[in-house]
């Protein structure tokens, strides 16, 4: 039997915790022999830090099901622990009631299991020393706050389950589902992993993060002649932009304001523009039946060819896939 223990820290996603028993509980029932005889194929536990209950950011009450240092984990699970919208200023309040676990965590990889994280639980797994020179993902909204914290370690947020062996990171937080399909598979078989799947009517198809991430102007900086530009750009997108024009409205030099932009923003002041304009076209392929021809038209962009490919490398697919997965506009509205 593998045991499997399932970190619950306070302010956790409290359905992700839960998830991921039923989930293992699932596995069991369609791993199990036909007669039921034999033993479940995972032993899966929720545990705390100090054993006692905590409340996820919801104010649900998970409930540790076993004492921690009485489980001897093949396979150990940090959810959340951080929300993804939270402000860097309060990450080391946030991560500081999961400090106790980094020994435990070292033992536990020392002693060969399998480490993994959920969300943001990846912010766990560096602040324990758990993802040096390892790939790591986390919510790609989490992601630029993770790396302003570990810049030496490689983040690939676009991705939803990176495997480095040992170490085992999955994104956003219903990232959970996907990483338990890859585990049962990884750790029972693939035949189990797809009976989960259609035991639970999921898809596991899913590789990427990228079709569900939005642009997020930083903004948060004192430099005020870059947040006036800023402001400028997000009010004429759709119009042609030359950054000697951008520059002059934070009246600053071309070369200086190329450089004081990236300093601000972390971005260039073109793929600022970019990124306006491919969430301006998102925004649209949302809420309405344009066609995308007009689409790209209206967002700033004269050649098709170019915005599509520009489109597809940054949502990780094509504009007519974007919109049939996320469109709300009914096609009979049309």
């Amino acid at each position: 039997m593998f045991k499997v223990a399932i970190v619950a820290l306070p302010r956790c996603h409290a359905s992700g915790v839960h998830g991921i028993l039923d989930f293992f509980t699932v596995a069991n029932y369609c791993g199990a022999a036909p007669s039921g005889a034999e033993e479940p194929l995972f032993d899966c536990q929720v545990v705390t830090v100090d054993d006692q209950p905590v409340r996820g950011y919801s104010g649900a009450l998970v409930t540790p099901t076993i004492n921690r240092n009485d489980f001897d984990a093949d396979l150990i699970v940090v959810g959340s622990s951080v929300e993804a919208a939270i402000g860097a200023e309060h990450l080391d309040w946030s991560l500081a009631p999961a400090k106790p676990l980094h020994g435990w965590l070292l033992d536990a990889k020392a002693r060969g299991a399998v480490i993994t994280s959920v969300c943001t639980g990846s912010f766990v797994l560096a602040e324990a020393g758990l993802l040096d020179d390892v790939v790591a993902t986390t919510h790609w909204r989490a992601a630029p706050m993770f790396r302003s914290r570990y810049p030496d370690i490689r983040l690939e947020e676009d991705q939803l389950v990176v495997d480095n062996g040992q170490i085992i990171c999955a994104g956003g937080a219903t990232a959970f589902v996907d990483l338990c399909l890859y585990l049962v598979e990884r750790f029972a078989s693939p035949s189990v992993a797809l009976a989960c799947s259609k035991m639970l009517v999921m898809d596991g198809r899913r590789k990427e993060q990228t079709p569900y991430m939005a642009f997020y102007s930083k903004k948060a900086h004192q430099d005020e002649p870059i947040r006036k530009a800023q402001g400028w750009l997000e009010q004429h997108y759709a119009d042609p932009v030359t950054i000697d024009e951008v520059a002059a409205v934070a009246n600053l030099g071309t070369r200086t304001f190329k450089r004081r932009f990236k300093e601000a923003t972390g971005e260039t002041p073109i793929g600022y523009l970019q990124h306006l304009r491919i969430e301006a076209a998102k925004h649209l392929l949302e809420s309405s039946r344009e066609q995308t021809a007009r689409i790209i038209w209206s967002v700033g962009y004269e050649d098709a060819s170019s915005f599509r490919r520009l489109f597809k490398r940054t949502a990780g697919c094509t504009m007519e896939q974007y919109r049939k997965r996320f469109s709300y506009v009914s096609p009979a509205v049309a």
